[in-house]
């Protein structure tokens, strides 16, 4: 990481004066935290590679008769959801602050990797920007691509993300694929119900959740409104109920620029990590005078039964 200065150094001066200034007069834009997960069910596990298997049982019942007739049985079909690894590497020279008006961030303490600078960054760079990146470039949208050696990745490659799984398993016709009409802000909330009809009606009656983005989410509120269907569960909090059903509309940042509808039960999403080793652990390095950041970890998500997930998005190639 450069520090880069030069804007307030053009302003305030090449120097430090103690002015009472202090790190409240740092101000920064929100980010983006970790939200996706949040709706997964966490397991926690070292295996590289989670492994399940799902089972489907045939019919038993049959009309008596006094001949033992066989009748029944159980398939067994593996299933796999893969962590992948993730890294944070980063290097500065805190010095580049010293005679600035940021200099109030230096430290007396002869390691550099002490200064409060340094823990100023890790409360509200390091920490908030994994979170960020997590969420709106690997949980929805990531395609894993192998790094190229020596070179830094590219945002979103570090893994597989749910909107690929998604498409995957309708290309393979394990995960269903409901076929409604385009979203449209004037339609959408009629467009959503004729979605919920097409979920299996064994799980209709199951509590869910109905992913889509933030922005497609108001506009399902604001057409809710409109049909006068729109109120209050109680006092500042909105219903976001599909009518005669459990399930409920949720937008998410990290399919924000998507037409995407996706919902499952929360039992059936997971959420694959260490039970250890997670994306906080910081490991601080001085080398001379520069301090070197670094974090490793393991995740990923996916669905332990394609066949009780339901999506909008269609086989590829046939449009969307």
């Amino acid at each position: 990481m450069s520090i880069n200065a030069a804007a307030v150094v053009q302003e305030y001066g090449a120097y430090y004066i103690d002015a009472g200034q202090n790190k409240k007069r740092i101000l920064t834009m929100l980010s983006q935290g970790s939200e996706l997960v949040s709706f997964a069910t966490p397991i926690r596990t070292d295996d590289t590679i989670f492994r399940l298997a799902n089972a489907t049982f045939r019919n038993l019942v049959q009309p008596f008769q006094k001949a033992f007739t066989q009748k029944g049985g159980a398939d067994f079909v593996p299933k796999e959801i893969r962590q992948f690894r993730f890294k944070l590497d980063d290097e500065f020279t805190p010095d580049e602050l010293y005679s600035t008006w940021l200099g109030f961030l230096k430290g007396d303490q002869v390691d550099r990797k002490d200064w409060p600078f340094v823990k100023w960054l890790l409360e509200n760079y390091y920490s908030n920007q994994i979170n960020q990146d997590m969420e709106l470039n690997e949980y929805y949208k990531g395609v894993f691509a192998a790094p190229a050696n020596g070179v830094a990745g590219a945002n979103g490659t570090g893994m597989d993300g749910v909107r690929l799984l998604l498409q995957q398993g309708v290309d393979a016709d394990t995960i269903n694929s409901v076929d409604i009409p385009a979203l449209n802000a004037a339609t959408i909330f009629d467009t959503v119900e004729t979605f919920t009809d097409g979920i299996s009606e064994v799980y209709q009656g199951i509590k869910m959740n109905v992913f889509m983005s933030k922005s497609w989410y108001k506009k399902y509120m604001q057409d809710k409104r409109a049909q006068t269907f729109y109120q209050k569960a109680s006092a500042g909090e909105i219903d976001t109920n599909i009518d005669f059903t459990p399930l409920n509309v949720v937008g998410l940042a990290c399919m924000a620029g998507t037409n995407d509808i996706f919902c499952t039960p929360k039992p059936n999403f997971l959420h694959i990590s260490p039970a250890t080793i997670t994306k906080n652990n910081f490991k601080l390095e001085e080398s001379k005078r520069a301090v070197a950041v670094m974090a490793d970890w393991s995740e990923g998500l996916g669905f332990g039964i394609d066949q009780v997930v339901w999506t909008n998005i269609k086989k590829t190639g046939s449009g969307s």
